[in-house]
């Protein structure tokens, strides 16, 4: 009797700890974010932090002494940032959701920030040659902001408030012979 009692027993908690695993995992999947992050070089230095559900981020930083740090806090936002060169920069921070940032930068001592409150806005910033500076920020919904700067030198600040803006800015320094 006793030895049916102790089968019961275990029986009894092996199905409740299957069942708790099995409601675990979907709960899991329903707030999976992803992290891809592939660094090469020397002194490369990434912070990130992801808070709500289905966020997604890329890093890809090749080169010497580049930095990124990430948050997001919300559900579905997207980065991506892409530095090759040396001590390039980038900064963005997502309080919202349906947020997406993307961030190019090549060359030398770039910086690039994006701040992001609201829903689905976007920002791209693509920074070619050296010296260049970004500072973008969007509050609001549904707002579309484009930065493209080349040459050397370049430096924007855009803040965008209120909801379905569109801004892009293009400068550079090059010299065509």
């Amino acid at each position: 009797m006793e030895t049916a009692m102790t089968l019961r027993s275990t029986l009894a908690l092996g199905l409740g700890a299957l069942v708790l695993a099995g409601t675990a995992g979907a709960a899991e999947a329903q707030q999976r974010n992803r992290v891809d992050i592939r660094q090469a070089g020397q002194s490369h230095e990434l912070s990130a932090r992801q808070q709500g559900y289905q966020n997604q981020l890329s890093i890809n930083q090749q080169g010497r002494h580049q930095f990124v740090q990430t948050i997001q806090d919300g559900l579905r936002n997207g980065v991506e940032v892409r530095q090759t060169g040396t001590a390039n920069g980038a900064f963005v921070d997502q309080l919202g959701r349906l947020g997406e940032v993307v961030i190019r930068q090549q060359g030398y001592n770039n910086a690039a920030s994006a701040v992001q409150t609201g829903t689905g806005n976007t920002v791209g910033v693509y920074q070619f040659g050296n010296n260049h500076s970004a500072v973008t920020t969007q509050t609001g919904n549904h707002n579309t902001l484009g930065v493209i700067q080349f040459g050397n030198g370049a430096h924007t600040a855009v803040h965008q408030t209120g909801d379905n803006r569109n801004a892009l800015v293009i400068q550079g320094s090059w010299v065509i012979k």
